[in-house]
């Protein structure tokens, strides 16, 4: 109760901050919350799973999550806030499914408490709830699995329905986030150290059933088997076997070497501004060392042989989830990718901590000064990171909140007011997408099959899209020019940008207008200099000669 309440209380204040920095306005700290938005919006009126109404593009990498949200939306129920109040309730719900894997393995209510407080604190969980994306649902769903899978953890066998709501739940959290088969296989690794193999193997054919159904509909619909998101951040890894392993060499090198930025520039060669990324990468890492030291420390006693032996190998099913996650997914972005490790991590730590000092309490050694200085210092230097991170986590988001509301979410409404059924480029295609009616044409390929084959093909280049847009008809484009090559921006004529202070979340702090059509050029110009009163004042907004 006393975890939920501050939950609520921090909520409170995290919702206060945004209106704060944004005028009244609520707006989500990232642009990929409307992509949601903008395919669950489709899906529910047209029965299009894309950004756009005429055209299937799987540009979510949450396909369960933007399910949850077009059940709402066929529901009538369409507000700006429906992200949030959903994750709240997931929130509640990790919450209380980590309380009950704690009460699994006998904790006592005070530990419970404050391990319920530090998940809430150090996830954050206020910050990921306030971001509107599919982490509060995704951690929940880990961590119910984490929770079933204390049945695979002996050799005696489970259950039928026990073996199949693992399985629902597995394939749940798969669709969830793609992540989460890191996690399964830390759990198949459980159940064959176990010698479970027909229950094992049933787990993992059934898990991967919504992931296939869904892969099958992509397909049909003239996607992928994944969806785009996935791949074009993956397409490092396609390359076979070599360049596997090349890959894979480099991305453990750098990043624990330099953090998450390097590793989004090689994978997608994107600049993301968000300089704490680092801190992210920093922290999962010293979990990878602070679990594996306490399962090796911890040592059975001749009365819970049964119960250490559970705890260590429920230990390793997160361990294995983290390393498979940092050597190849991604960290940082607003803290947001790590979330659910540190939501699993954070619990099972608590539980290796607990039976390692009964462990210490039972021996009745007694400890120099010298001992106890150097088991505090491993202890603070390991856990040193989580709070700055929260801290890093609690402090961008009312100025993410802001820079989103001032470059994207007025994107959308200018197009909304300007422009009605017109084919517009752009490559952060979330708010512009679900705020307005016009056909957006995703130039960095999530929300465009047509652009993600150029890129998977080898085939993206200037060329590339100037012809792309010249087919597709496009009128304008909004773009940031440091994300595309000046031979394509010379062949447009640039018109106006506007441009946000203090920038902690987008793509590039200023944004250009440029008319593909010339003879929109003028009409552009004109429909920007009528929408400048609308804009928040720390917009700046500059024009550019158009007759020359």
């Amino acid at each position: 109760m006393a975890t939920l309440l501050l939950l609520a209380v921090l909520l409170v204040i995290a919702c206060r901050q945004i209106l704060s920095q944004t005028g009244g306005y609520f707006c989500y700290p990232l642009d990929d919350t409307f992509i949601h938005l903008s395919i669950a919006k489709n899906f529910a009126l047209h029965g299009v799973w894309g950004i756009n109404a005429q055209e299937f593009s799987a540009a979510s990498s949450s396909p369960l999550y933007t399910l949850i949200l077009a059940t709402f939306l066929k529901a009538g129920i369409n507000t700006i806030w429906m992200p949030f109040y959903i994750n709240v309730c997931f929130a509640f719900l990790l919450v209380v499914m980590t309380d009950k894997l704690l009460q699994r393995f006998s904790l006592p209510a005070s530990i419970r408490c404050i391990t319920l407080l530090s998940l809430v604190i150090l996830v954050p969980v206020p910050v990921m709830v306030a971001s509107g994306m599919e982490h509060m649902l995704h951690a929940f769903l880990a961590m119910w699995m984490l929770y079933l899978s204390v049945a695979f953890l002996t050799p005696d066998n489970t259950t039928r329905n026990q073996v199949l709501l693992l399985s629902l739940v597995s394939g749940l959290a798969i669709l969830a986030r793609f992540e989460s088969l890191f996690l399964l296989a830390g759990v198949i690794v459980a159940g064959i150290y176990n010698r479970r193999w027909a229950q094992t193997s049933v787990l993992l054919v059934l898990s991967l059933i919504p992931l296939i159904i869904f892969g099958c509909i992509s397909v049909q619909h003239g996607g992928y088997f994944l969806p785009n998101s996935v791949l074009l951040k993956a397409s490092k890894l396609a390359g076979g076997p070599s360049q596997l392993m090349s890959s894979l060499q480099e991305i453990v090198v750098y990043k624990l070497l330099y953090g998450n930025n390097t590793m989004v520039n090689i994978f997608t060669n994107k600049y993301y501004p968000e300089g704490s990324s680092s801190l992210s990468g920093t922290t999962v890492v010293r979990l990878l060392l602070i679990i594996p030291a306490l399962i090796v420390l911890l040592r059975p006693g001749n009365d819970n042989v049964n119960t250490i032996s559970k705890v260590k190998q429920l230990a390793c099913i997160p361990l294995i989830n983290t390393f498979l996650h940092m050597a190849l997914a991604a960290v940082g972005w607003l803290f947001r990718y790590e979330a659910y490790l540190l939501a699993l991590d954070t619990a099972v730590i608590a539980i290796l901590l607990y039976y390692y000092f009964h462990q210490l309490a039972a021996s009745r050694r007694h400890y120099s000064l010298l001992e106890k200085s150097a088991a505090a210092f491993l202890l603070l230097f390991v856990f040193a990171p989580l709070p700055l991170r929260a801290l890093g986590a609690f402090h961008n988001l009312p100025g993410a909140a802001r820079n989103i509301y001032e470059q994207q979410y007025q994107m959308g409404r200018f197009l909304q007011t300007g422009y009605q059924h017109t084919a517009v480029a752009a490559n952060d295609v979330g708010a512009i997408s679900y705020l307005s009616d016009n056909r957006i044409l995703d130039l960095w390929g999530l929300g465009n099959n047509t652009v993600a084959a150029g890129k998977l093909h080898g085939q993206y280049s200037p060329q590339f899209l100037q012809k792309f847009t010249v087919q597709e008809k496009v009128k304008i484009a909004v773009v940031y020019d440091t994300w595309f090559d000046s031979t394509l921006l010379q062949q447009w004529k640039k018109v106006a940008s506007w441009k946000i202070s203090n920038n902690v979340i987008c793509g590039g702090d200023e944004v250009f207008f440029y008319a593909v059509d010339p003879a929109e050029a003028t009409t552009l110009y004109n429909k920007l200099t009528a929408y400048k009163p609308l804009l928040p004042p720390g917009v700046v907004v500059t024009y550019y000669p158009i007759h020359l």
